[in-house]
């Protein structure tokens, strides 16, 4: 359980980073648009993200089974999960389909809990569709399930 709640103020810290950042590249973007707009610049912000979630995983603790790893940021599927359920039943969209610009407000606080994700969304021009929020809510549980199966590996080899 200490490492669900310890992974949930990760993530929470994850998020406050990447809107900072966002804020960023958006004000920054007319005098600095060229190189925000890069491609390295995109892919490189893309993979420090994912891979804060990889490092928040090994700040974990280890005592907790080996079997046990990828559940450790359960709480933040849960949490996501349910805010994608209540999100998906008011806007009334299908699962497949874009979400029009009109609907877009409904999906506000699912995009501010999964700030992250929205940020590569917006980096890489990719559509917001209700399936694809709906699996994000396992990719941070994933990242971090490696970051503490990497700490368990280097600690294993010492």
């Amino acid at each position: 359980m200490k490492n669900n709640i310890r992974a949930l103020l990760l993530h929470f810290i994850i998020v406050i980073i990447s809107f900072i950042l966002l804020a960023i590249f958006v004000a920054t973007g007319p005098k600095l648009g060229k190189y925000t707009t890069n491609i390295v610049t995109r892919v490189l912000v893309g993979v420090m993200l994912l891979l804060a979630y990889v490092f928040s995983g090994t700040l974990l603790y280890r005592n907790t089974g080996k079997k046990f790893d990828f559940f450790v940021g359960s709480s933040i599927g849960i949490i996501g999960l349910a805010l994608w359920i209540y999100t998906f039943s008011k806007a009334g969209v299908k699962l497949f389909e874009t979400i029009p610009e009109e609907l877009s407000g409904c999906w506000v606080l699912m995009n501010i809990y999964y700030t992250p994700f929205t940020f590569l969304d917006f980096l890489f021009g990719l559509p917001n569709i209700p399936i694809i929020s709906l699996l994000r809510n396992i990719v941070p549980t994933i990242l971090m399930g490696l970051g503490l199966k990497y700490k368990r590996l280097k600690y294993k080899y010492r």
